[in-house]
């Protein structure tokens, strides 16, 4: 896993989620299952945590400091891009706004030297940059799948 790896499969998720503008509303809000989230929720969810990305991770990365402490509340912030994808945004202004997100954040990453993929990141030794943005990477590709599974289940 190298920089160029990683805005690749970052930029694929991109290109990807461009593909959804195709399918229904109705899809777009239908829970995949009982009490669980929908795709609009799952896109939410990844410009809330891209934002994430941008704000107290990449711009540390960048200037080589420690990452912030903050109080991190994983389950608020989910419940809070849920609320946010059923609160009125249309299904295209959402993936507007993911594309945008994600464009920003892969240019941010674009400016990180190639070399420090290869480097623990300033506060955790025991990781390298390319091993923490291949997590990312692992859990968009986890939600895309599940989205995948979802439309090609709904299809049949």
């Amino acid at each position: 896993m190298d920089k160029e790896w990683v805005v690749k499969e970052k930029l694929d998720v991109l290109e990807w989620t461009t593909s959804l503008k195709q399918i229904s509303n109705e899809l777009w809000f239908t829970s995949f299952r009982e009490g669980s989230w929908g795709i609009a929720d799952v896109i939410s969810h990844f410009i809330t945590w891209d934002k994430f990305l941008i704000d107290y991770r990449i711009t540390y990365i960048i200037a080589n400091s420690k990452f912030p402490e903050i109080q991190l509340d994983v389950q608020a912030m989910n419940k809070a891009a849920s609320i946010f994808a059923r609160s009125g945004i249309s299904k295209e202004e959402l993936i507007d706004l993911f594309i945008s997100t994600r464009t920003e954040l892969i240019a941010q990453i674009n400016s990180i030297p190639a070399e420090k993929f290869n480097q623990p990141y300033l506060g955790n030794e025991r990781l390298a940059l390319h091993e923490y943005f291949g997590g990312l990477i692992e859990h968009d590709l986890k939600h895309k799948a599940q989205i995948d599974a979802f439309i090609a289940m709904q299809r049949e």
